[in-house]
């Protein structure tokens, strides 16, 4: 009991020391550059989740995509692109969508080449990121400027230059200004279409024809987040990005995966455990589990109590039974009961170890006990011949009963 209670004590520190860590976290003083600030310019609550309710969370985009695909809900991936596509079948046809929202996208050279081959299949890539990846714009041919944080609050700005959208194209909300561009050579005219433009009408969504597919990007992932689609009628602008996808897309695919990268991996290889240690509340239960394990172990890695030894195993033969027996009975010195009892037994052990009838002994029976037994006929003659005499009922005298005693005794020591 004093053990469990000091388990019982650990365990609720450890959690009250979490606990404590975590709040430490959460109160931590701003910056100077972000103190009095609204929360919702702070980019350290971005998130894009598809199930975070946060301003900056992605649960009402994710939520309203079905409706842009004929009622197809999108397939949650939460490993690398390179990973679900070498996994998934459906993604090797030609009429998938495939959306990612990110701070940054930082892909692999296996992710760029399986990015490339999954395009020019007829595929679409749409991309939803504040700034792209090296490796996917040598791999698609294009280049963009890194985004310029704005310090002070303001809007966030999208424009659309579609001119088959209605005159009113510029949607803007409160959020996190957003100023990568792309950078726009002359040659790029023939597979790059510019879609729309930042708060300084610089290029920031374009399209890029890449085989039989297209690879969208748009540099403004603030048009993807609760807080910015639930102002005035910014849930318009979402509608115009997903205008230029495939409604009748067989399959839609939403990553969950490069939205918590916050660096370039190292490798293509990916487990289940990465996939725990990237999200920060289940990084913090694998330790707080993996401590408590400890803890137990070293609290009842010694015994609660001494080890119990084995309990021989009791004795219940006919010679025992005999001796307790005739012991019982010496002591009250009824030689007639006690010869009676001795017989008796001996009887049933004969027909339950040689199966003879033992209603009548007579030559018949003492030839089939000598037979079975291994017994001289003439020993088992005598030792018959007084178990009929103490049947019948005779006086029995100590010398008598000690003669019957070693007669019995000596036929069960050789057929035990």
């Amino acid at each position: 009991m004093t053990k469990r209670i000091i388990i019982i004590g650990l365990a609720a520190a450890v959690v009250v020391l979490f606990l404590l860590l975590l709040m430490g976290i959460s109160h931590r003083v701003a910056p100077a550059s972000q103190q009095g600030v609204d929360p919702r310019y702070l980019r350290t609550a971005v998130h894009y989740g598809n199930k975070n309710t946060s301003p900056y969370g992605g649960k009402a985009a994710f939520s309203l995509l079905d409706k842009y695909f004929n009622g197809r809900a999108p397939r949650l991936t939460t490993r690398p692109f390179t990973h679900t596509y070498r996994k998934t079948k459906s993604l090797e046809g030609s009429n998938s969508v495939y959306i990612a929202v990110a701070s940054r996208l930082y892909i692999t050279e296996q992710d760029a080449v399986d990015m490339s081959a999954f395009v020019a299949a007829g595929n679409q890539l749409f991309l939803a990121v504040e700034s792209t990846d090296s490796l996917l714009e040598n791999t698609f041919g294009f280049s963009t400027t890194e985004s310029t944080w704005e310090i002070l609050p303001a809007s966030a700005v999208q424009r659309f230059v579609n001119p088959a959208f209605s005159p009113d194209t510029v949607f803007s909300g409160k959020g996190i200004p957003m100023n990568s561009h792309l950078v726009l050579e002359d040659s790029d005219s023939a597979v790059i279409t510019v879609l729309g433009n930042n708060a300084k009408h610089q290029p920031n969504f374009f399209r890029i024809q890449h085989g039989d597919g297209q690879l969208f990007v748009l540099l403004n992932p603030m048009t993807w987040t609760n807080s910015w689609l639930l102002e005035n009628d910014n849930v318009q602008s979402l509608t115009w990005q997903m205008a230029y996808l495939r409604m009748h897309a067989d399959h839609v695919y939403w990553d969950e995966f490069y939205k918590y990268q916050k660096v370039r991996r190292t490798s293509d290889n990916f487990s289940d455990m990465q996939v725990m240690l990237k999200h920060p509340p289940l990084r913090w239960a694998l330790w707080l589990a993996l401590l408590l394990v400890a803890l137990y172990i070293f609290s009842e890695s010694k015994r609660r109590q001494r080890i119990i030894p084995a309990m021989p195993v009791l004795r219940n033969n006919s010679i025992d039974f005999a001796e307790t027996l005739g012991r019982l009975y010496y002591l009250h010195h009824n030689n007639t009961n006690l010869a009676q009892k001795m017989a008796q037994h001996l009887l049933e052990y004969i027909r339950q170890h040689y199966f003879l009838n033992t209603a009548q002994i007579n030559a018949e029976f003492i030839s089939g006990l000598a037979r079975k037994s291994g017994h001289p006929r003439e020993f088992i003659e005598g030792m018959m011949q007084m178990v009929v005499e103490v049947r019948l009922g005779g006086d029995v005298d100590d010398e008598y009963l000690h003669t019957f005693y070693n007669s019995i005794y000596q036929f069960y020591q050789k057929t035990k």
